[in-house]
């Protein structure tokens, strides 16, 4: 009798449960009337900051919208290509890759394992992303070696053209009544001024002239190779004005400027630990007061305290005799965003997923917050952030850089108002243009714009390490030993050796390939 009851009332529990679920369901329908899809994605997540996609309100509001629930597998940094890897060995694909990275020859061109999104774009299954695509003239950086477009992009534009600016100590040059230097000769002296006129006013000899890294184009020596006329980069490689590629470490101004630095280095102008030390330990030197120029991103809302970076004013890189200034120019540069797999289950609730995301609104919100929380929007009708929570707390509601966004240039400045730390840097590129001091074409077309086949990628990738440990070993010796005719000798024999003259043809066939398809 007993168990007879317990039967009974499990029975009426059951068609309760199956009511309730029915008037859900319906409730949902009505809220959603696009039908209810169920995804799987590959989510790349930061090294250092827990995420739950999976629950993330910002998602959730996404699902509202199109009725499209994503199950996301979220994955770190360090883990990322093992698990992509991983991902396309398996027997069963998940429907979407977001973020992170991708090697789009390899799994699109090759091996067939991305859907083609041409003729989805074509037939309007991705408004929002289209036709800020083809407004924006980037269109070629997104087009695989094959002519067909794998993934969508990741872009925010912030008129940045260049890496490190050059910034001296203005508070120095007051105290010894100096002007700012305009040549290598003048930049000289300044440093000599710096070294032995106590600018600190401490009565001890304690002033670092000249503060840098060693291997970069932010903090690091190689932007000082500019003032010779040399856009050295972090691949050795930039374009001549005859659309060349040439080999910075190959190159006569190469030597020049490193003599320059043995110069510097001989006379105690230039810091030596310069070769070992990493940012935390140059920007702990920088905060010390005891600086005269160094090289950075900007100088608000970065390792500076802002007491210091007070004592600092902009400087136009400076040129040596017979040369024009020449820092590597960078450009707008999409990575990668998303992509669909040729496993994916329903297409077009996929885009639409997708597209939602970068409706003006939306993604604004996806980088910054829940509008009238950390994101307002102004009288003029573009947005601005109000507030910028602590901690990284934004990613516990919005997907910040591990969503999707495309902003080109004109389009982002039109519905946003960068804040104030991106205006100093968006300052500093406008001088630096107007100056003319940045390479005519940037190097950036060889390194991350003009498509390379798996072959010529892993051939690259080779040869630049054997290159690098040529060119690190070689500056250590010409900017503590000097240039002399043996050492240039040896490393012009030695760049030869590791593959200078194939890593530059490399780039040239890419270059002039891609060059052939615009």
């Amino acid at each position: 009798m007993r168990m007879h009851w317990k039967k009974s009332c499990l029975c009426c529990l059951c068609c309760l449960t199956l009511l309730l679920g029915g008037c859900a369901g319906q409730d949902r329908a009505q809220e959603n009337p696009q039908s209810a899809v169920t995804l799987s994605a590959l989510q790349y997540e930061l090294e250092n900051i827990a995420v739950d996609f999976s629950h993330m309100w910002y998602y959730e509001q996404i699902e509202n919208q199109t009725g499209v629930h994503v199950d996301f597998d979220d994955v770190k940094d360090s883990e990322w290509n093992s698990s992509v890897s991983l991902a396309f060995a398996k027997g069963s694909m998940p429907d979407l890759i977001l973020r992170g990275s991708l090697d789009i020859e390899e799994y699109g061109v090759s091996r067939h394992l991305l859907v083609p999104l041409d003729t989805y774009m074509e037939q309007g299954l991705l408004p929002n992303y289209t036709e800020r695509l083809n407004a924006s003239g980037l269109k070629k950086q997104l087009t695989a070696s094959d002519g067909h477009i794998y993934q969508l992009g990741f872009l925010i534009s912030q008129g940045v053209n260049t890496n490190g600016h050059f910034f001296i100590n203005q508070n120095w040059l007051d105290a010894l009544g100096l002007p700012m230097p305009e040549t290598v000769e003048q930049l000289t002296e300044t440093l000599r001024r710096f070294r032995d006129g106590d600018p600190n006013g401490n009565g001890q000899a304690d002033e670092i002239p000249l503060e840098f890294t060693f291997d970069d184009n932010n903090t690091g020596i190689y932007n000082l190779f500019s003032f010779f006329g040399l856009p050295l980069n972090e691949e050795y490689v930039y374009i001549d004005d005859q659309e060349q590629v040439r080999f910075a470490p190959e190159e006569d101004s190469f030597l020049k400027a490193a003599a320059w630095l043995h110069q510097l280095y001989t006379e105690g102008l230039l810091d030596i630990d310069f070769i070992s030390q990493g940012s935390n330990i140059w920007a702990a030197k920088v905060n010390a007061g005891n600086v005269g120029v160094f090289s950075y991103w900007r100088l608000q809302n970065t390792a500076l305290s802002p007491d210091v970076a007070a004592a600092y004013q902009i400087l136009l890189p400076v040129h040596a005799e017979g040369t024009a200034a020449c820092l590597p120019r960078n450009m707008d540069i999409i990575e990668f965003g998303a992509a669909l797999t040729t496993d994916n289950r329903d297409i077009p609730a996929s885009l639409r997923w997708l597209d939602a995301q970068f409706e003006t609104e939306n993604m604004l919100i996806s980088q910054n917050g829940a509008l009238g929380d950390t994101l307002i929007q102004r009288e003029d009708g573009r947005y601005e952030v109000a507030y910028v929570p602590p901690d990284n707390e934004l990613y516990q509601s919005v997907p910040v850089i591990c969503g999707q966004f495309f902003a080109p240039a004109e389009y982002y400045s039109q519905v946003y108002v960068p804040a104030a730390h991106r205006q100093e840097k968006a300052a500093y590129c406008r001088l630096y243009e107007q100056g003319g001091v940045l390479e005519n074409t940037s190097f950036k077309y060889l390194t991350a714009v003009a498509p390379r086949t798996t072959t010529e990628n892993a051939r690259i990738t080779r040869l630049k390490a054997k290159l690098k440990s040529v060119v690190d070993a070689a500056l250590v010796t010409l900017v503590t030993q000097g240039v002399t005719a043996e050492n240039t000798a040896q490393l012009r024999q030695a760049l030869s050796d590791a593959g200078s003259l194939e890593y530059r043809t490399i780039y040239q066939q890419v270059y002039d390939r891609w060059r052939g398809e615009k």
